[in-house]
């Protein structure tokens, strides 16, 4: 059978009766990015935030349902605490219970494995080398970011948001989607804003009503509609317009910092898509999305992975060959051969990270305080007696390794914490003059802390402080 073009301009694929159609090279590079994802997503967890998650997921599978007040820390105990990723903290859960914590590195493997094929499905430009290179760029801009949190489960969903309007399949395929998101992730609202930059950028290549692009911002809004069908209610549709309140409490946080210019490989990626996209005649559809999704990744880190997946489709569209759209010549038998080893290779490979699994440690304490901890739970100071002050990351470390057990002095669960808390950690963290009368509102009476902060040293030369531990980074120190 020849091959053609379908009604719609969709190539057909060449079907021959009772032989195996060999991929296409262009399919096994888009795998192969996909099996760098897999493999970026197989690491051990050691992200701090991810430890709250867990343990969060944890205790709801153990059947203690989704906290609706703290229970963790002893400065926040009872306040509430709007639990916004309860339903990827949940799988976290029951992934644990039916195969303890490898089974979580395997969900996140898959996750980042289903984001880079989203994406590169979205970046394919009809040309094995130009997909790569668009693949490259997308990827290489993202992957830095793509953390094994609930924000994957975001990324995923814009992702799935922007396949649907750019197949322009049907507008009420969002609504799943939009219930998803919203009950995994506070990044839902950029999905409403990618939505709205497209309609004003069609209404300015049209000069008329965007009823298109309209039609997907309707079915959005009835999926928040029916998000609020879940079991905390309308608060998670209200809890990222809340943040705004916390903004001083998240200045110091890297990921809401700009991006740092001396730090620069996710950048490179960024200015290279930039230098692509300033040559191509775009269409406004493209430019206000584009232009509005880079500045907020200029503004805040934490937005450089959604503009990246808003990026993807623009860079397939600039990379696209002029002749992408005509019938593929016959690959000769050597080529067909080549392109099946080559699928094989990727399928081992897929096995080989899948099952490496078994033989690592899917959790790295890797610069956490695990022997002082250890000492301090020999020597009973982290009972309900004492009071402990720590890092923010170590309060997410001692909830991983001890849940309830341990209250802590503070993680980095900003928007629940009280802004007076906050304020009082950042004034420890600098050693300010403070620091005393800190400790003592707090009634704190122990402390581990990193043994090259300022605080440090202000404690052992108060003369009201004994040095019990001393290893490496960290040392502990008790009242007298």
């Amino acid at each position: 059978m020849s091959e053609g073009r379908t009604p719609t301009g969709v190539r057909a694929s060449r079907q021959i009766p009772g032989r195996f159609r060999s991929p296409r090279l262009e399919s096994l590079f888009i795998a192969t990015f996909v099996l760098f994802g897999f493999r970026v997503g197989i690491r051990p967890i050691g992200d701090n935030s991810m430890f709250t998650h867990l343990r969060t997921g944890i205790d709801m599978a153990r059947g203690s349902g989704i906290p609706r007040m703290d229970s963790y820390s002893f400065t926040a105990t009872g306040r509430e605490w709007v639990v916004q990723s309860w339903l990827p903290e949940w799988t976290y859960g029951w992934a644990h219970r039916l195969g303890g914590f490898r089974l979580v590195v395997l969900e996140q493997a898959l996750l980042i494995g289903l984001l880079v094929w989203l994406v590169m499905r979205l970046v394919k430009a009809g040309s094995p080398l130009r997909t790569a290179f668009g693949g490259l760029i997308v990827v290489g801009l993202g992957f830095p970011f793509w953390s094994p949190r609930p924000l994957l489960f975001g990324a995923v969903c814009m992702a799935l948001t922007i396949t649907i309007v750019e197949g322009r399949r049907s507008h009420w395929l969002l609504i799943p989607v939009v219930w998803l998101w919203v009950n995994s992730h506070g990044s839902f609202p950029l999905g409403l804003v990618w939505l709205g930059a497209r309609a004003v950028g069609e209404a300015f290549d049209w000069r008329a009503w965007p009823r298109d692009a309209m039609r997907y911002v309707g079915g959005f809004a009835v999926g928040l509609v029916v998000a609020v069908v879940n079991p905390l209610g309308a608060k998670l549709l209200a809890f990222p317009f809340t943040l705004g309140d916390k903004r001083e409490a998240f200045e110091r946080i890297v990921e809401w910092m700009s991006p740092n210019f001396q730090n620069p490989p996710a950048l490179m990626f960024l200015v290279l898509a930039l230098l692509l996209l300033v040559r191509a005649r775009l269409s406004w559809r493209d430019v206000v999305p584009v232009v509005a999704f880079v500045a907020a990744g200029l503004l805040a880190m934490r937005n450089l992975p959604i503009a990246a997946v808003v990026l993807a489709p623009v860079l397939g569209r600039v990379l696209k060959r002029p002749d992408s759209l005509a019938p593929f010549p016959p690959a000769p038998a050597s080529r067909e051969r080549i392109n099946r080893v080559f699928a094989l290779a990727i399928v081992a490979a897929f096995v080989v990270f899948g099952l490496s699994i078994r033989t690592t440690d899917p959790i790295t304490e890797s610069g956490y305080p695990v022997e002082a901890t250890t000492f301090m739970e020999k020597a009973g100071l982290l009972t309900p007696a004492h009071r402990v002050a720590h890092l923010d990351f170590v309060g997410n470390y001692l909830e991983l390794r001890y849940g309830r057990r341990v209250k802590v002095f503070i993680d980095d669960r900003y928007d629940m914490y009280p802004l007076d808390l906050s304020r009082d950690y950042r004034r420890l963290l600098n050693g300010y003059p403070q620091w005393q009368a800190i400790l003592e509102t707090r009634r704190i009476d122990v402390v581990i802390w990193d043994s090259e902060l300022p605080l440090t040293s202000l404690l052992k030369a108060s003369g009201q402080w004994l040095e019990v531990y001393a290893k490496g980074d960290w040392v502990v120190l008790r009242r007298l």
